[in-house]
């Protein structure tokens, strides 16, 4: 297990906006990644493809448009995008505030990161493809029973995914819960609020924009330590 923040990654170039990696194969991620990205009105994360990585996005500040050719289709604060593999997609902030989003991969796309996918010769949606991208309110989604707080599944296989799972998680004060271990890699990130983070080995105090890597098979107690609410999504291969 490993604690990182969503600011202390490694700059990529994708556009014009500013993006890092935060989860990836060079820090010993294998089956998923994790990206941050600042973007002010009017810059645009150029329109790429996928070969056989699943893309989900999520909208944590501002707004804008996923972009496929020439079609935007909106989304705000607190929206996941779905992207399946081989879907053309790129986002733009076309609002007039600066948007703040973060981006989960499965398996990883490593020719993102060497800048193969900032490209002049933009790809196209072929004509009378049905898109597949799916735009999702996170607290709306379906509700996970028995979970502590309020637990919503925004993308899972059930729902057609076949390399990501995503669950946004809502812990009124006091709330806890134990991740349960499994076969795959995983990424938690605590949006908003402050928690308790603890294992067999150590405390550990997490603030807002703080993210557990996860390694297969690890475990993990959380508690809510704050006055206030914590909003957390975990992400994670399948």
């Amino acid at each position: 297990m490993q604690i990182l923040n969503l600011e202390k990654g490694l700059f990529f170039q994708m556009g014009k906006g500013q993006n890092w990696r935060v989860v990836h194969p060079d820090m010993g991620a294998k089956q998923i990644t994790l990206n941050h990205g600042f973007h002010a009105p009017g810059q645009e994360f150029t329109q790429h493809t996928h070969d056989n990585t699943e893309d989900l996005i999520v909208s944590l500040e501002g707004g804008g448009s996923m972009r496929q050719g020439h079609i935007y289709t909106p989304f705000k604060a607190g929206d996941a995008l779905f992207v399946p593999a081989n879907e053309v997609h790129g986002t733009k902030n076309t609002t007039d505030k600066i948007a703040r989003v973060m981006s989960f991969q499965s398996p990883p796309d490593m020719a993102l990161y060497r800048g193969e996918r900032d490209v002049k010769e933009i790809p196209k949606p072929v004509m009378g493809h049905v898109s597949g991208i799916q735009i999702i309110t996170m607290d709306k989604a379906g509700p996970v029973f028995g979970k502590p707080g309020d637990w919503r599944n925004v993308v899972s296989n059930a729902k057609g995914a076949k390399h990501l799972s995503l669950d946004y998680i809502k812990l009124n004060s006091g709330d806890e819960f134990d991740h349960e271990p499994i076969h795959k890699e995983g990424i938690y990130v605590l949006i908003v609020g402050i928690a308790e983070v603890s294992t067999d080995k150590e405390f550990l105090n997490l603030k807002s924009k703080d993210v557990i890597f996860l390694n297969p098979d690890d475990t993990f107690h959380l508690k809510n330590v704050g006055a206030g609410p914590a909003k957390l999504v975990h992400c994670w291969a399948i």
